[in-house]
């Protein structure tokens, strides 16, 4: 049985991992341009389906992100791309883990590897 489940979970090429580092880079931006269309209705055709792409996007981003297993790494993950800190940023708020900063960056990877394969699914 567990022979069979290894085949049916696709898992994500080195592209679609560096792909889905540059996604969660550009939440922060894309997350602010929808909040100025909700603040801001849009107007015209355009910009309603410049809204819908960008509703799309952010909820596939955060839905990917809901999906990491482990707790510490979807924290760590939230902290650095949802929330938009910085990897100093990311560091000093969770130098009380007793993690350095290579430690971080292994579970940021962890991270960006288990959305990268969550959204070969969704896409």
């Amino acid at each position: 049985m567990l022979a069979m489940m290894n085949g049916m979970f696709p898992v994500a090429t080195v592209k679609e991992i560096k792909l889905a580092k540059d996604y969660l880079k550009q939440y922060r931006d894309i997350k602010n341009k929808l909040e100025l269309f909700e603040r801001n209705p849009p107007t015209t055709d355009e910009q309603k389906k410049i809204q819908l792409s960008l509703t799309k996007f952010t909820s596939l981003i955060e839905n990917a992100v809901e999906q990491v297993v482990d707790p510490n790494v979807k924290a760590i993950v939230e902290f650095r791309f949802i929330k938009g800190n910085s990897r100093a940023a990311t560091i000093l708020r969770f130098s009380g883990w007793n993690y350095c900063d290579k430690t971080l960056d292994r579970k940021l990877e962890e991270g960006v590897v288990s959305v990268a394969n969550t959204l070969l699914y969704f896409e």
